[in-house]
């Protein structure tokens, strides 16, 4: 099969009238040989160091064809005019002209070999062949954005994040330390850190995924729920359907969003419920931050991206092993052998920079997040808390903990239930600070003054 972007045709005749020149201009070159040195000289240096350095896709009979013999034209005639310059010496008009048309022909090779003549090898196709290189290729990949921390304070960014999830200070130190770490490396086509965030429902992983997104990324944010993509099918949503059925022209949710944001943070969210056509494409993304929409060949760079999985496998277990052992590179290895044993692909493991278990929460911790999903409420609602019974947060926490396998959400569920109503109706009234009780083993809602600090 020829080579769609080197070959050139031409008619019979013009070849044949090419053949007859260029024996006539080789028989002058060897007769004057010695006249011509130069020249030769300089035409086969430019020649090997365009072979060898800038395009060594074009072999050496491609330069003497069309356009492409500006460059060993340019190269021969700066040495040949600098030869006879030197040698003119004792007649100043002819020295001072070679010298010109030296001076002349090498800042036109200067140009070709910077690239700013032939930039590279796709310029060197001729004009009408470039649609069906195009077409043989698929489209070219788009270059991808680089992160940038250079801003930002890690130990303001690490405050911002404690204050937003709470009870993983471990957790979320090492992965601002690891994130930017990772940002100064040089590392082409590889995304900005890779990592599986591990632990209990409710522990909040998908928040610090939030957090991280807001602090280092002004809000940008891909988030995938891997729950919908347990089907071999779910993958089109990622990278579009192939070209010819359904939904094709509409392309890839996880490719378009690439695309747009340039860089950011991609959630996989349940990594683990994910189909393993959907696992094998996520792993070329960990791997080369690299993801090509099935429907348009195009291929979409996520280097400017951190990636973060989170899964709930072996939460117990892994919980334990999080509060348990205090060496990181030790609570590493055995997180990773609980999840092999849980069925999760090594290969997937392989391609992360870091796993963070996220350790069980402390009674203390669920009461602060109860109470801040409390005061949040009571905020959408438009009035402000003042006062709550110790009786209340112990009740609720202790239901957290019967309810471990569904995290504070169910119980956070039962607080809104219990208060909402309440907290509108008295907001109605014209109330605008509240004092929730426990009164009769009922959550009593009542109007209250404004807390005095002392």
């Amino acid at each position: 099969m020829n080579n769609p972007n080197l070959n050139v045709t031409m008619p019979q005749g013009l070849s044949r009238v090419r053949i007859a020149v260029g024996v006539v201009v080789a028989f002058l070159f060897l007769s004057h040989l010695e006249d011509l040195a130069g020249g030769l000289l300089t035409a086969s240096v430019a020649l090997v160091y365009a072979r060898l350095r800038r395009w060594p896709e074009v072999k050496f009979r491609y330069y003497f064809s069309t356009l492409k013999l500006a460059l060993p034209g340019c190269a021969f005639v700066a040495g040949a005019s600098a030869q006879v310059a030197l040698f003119s010496l004792d007649q100043p008009g002819l020295g001072i002209g070679a010298a010109l048309a030296a001076a002349v022909a090498v800042a036109a090779l200067i140009l070709i070999l910077e690239g700013k003549v032939m930039k590279n090898i796709f310029d060197l196709v001729p004009t009408d062949q470039q649609d069906q290189l195009d077409d043989f290729l698929g489209a070219k990949a788009p270059q991808g954005q680089r992160a940038d921390f250079s801003h930002l304070d890690p130990v303001r960014v690490e405050g911002f994040l404690r204050d937003r999830v709470i009870g993983q200070n471990s957790v979320v130190h090492e992965c601002v330390q690891t994130a930017f770490r990772r940002v100064r490396l040089a590392r082409s086509n590889k995304p900005v850190m890779t990592a599986l965030f591990v632990g209990a429902t409710g522990a909040g992983k998908t928040e610090l995924a939030k957090a991280l997104a807001a602090e280092l990324f002004a809000g940008r944010m891909i988030r995938v729920d891997c729950n919908e993509l347990s089907a071999e099918h779910g993958v089109q949503r990622l990278i579009g359907a192939p070209p010819g059925y359904a939904g094709s022209e509409d392309g890839g949710q996880l490719c378009r969003a690439i695309g747009r944001f340039g860089t950011g943070l991609i959630l996989l969210d349940e990594i683990e419920k994910a189909h393993p056509v959907v696992l094998k494409t996520v792993m070329g993304l960990l791997d080369e931050a690299r993801l090509t929409e099935q429907s348009t060949g195009q291929v979409y760079d996520a280097s400017g991206f951190m990636i973060v999985l989170t899964s709930n496998a072996k939460q117990a277990e892994i919980g334990k092993i999080a509060a348990a052992t205090a060496d990181s590179s030790e609570r590493t290895r055995k997180v990773k052998d609980e999840l092999k044993s849980s069925g999760f692909l090594p290969e997937v493991l392989a391609r992360l920079d870091a796993i963070f278990p996220f350790e069980p929460l402390s009674r203390r911790a669920l009461a602060a997040i109860v109470g801040r999903f409390l005061m949040g409420i009571a905020g959408e609602a438009g009035v402000e808390v003042v006062s709550v019974d110790a009786e209340l947060l112990i009740d609720l926490v202790a239901k957290a903990e019967k309810l471990s396998d569904y995290g504070v959400r169910e119980v956070v569920r039962a607080v809104e239930s219990a208060v909402v109503d309440q907290l509108l109706d008295l907001k109605d009234r014209g109330v605008s600070h509240v004092a929730i009780r426990v009164e009769n083993s009922r959550v009593v809602v009542h109007p209250a003054t404004r807390a005095v600090a002392i």
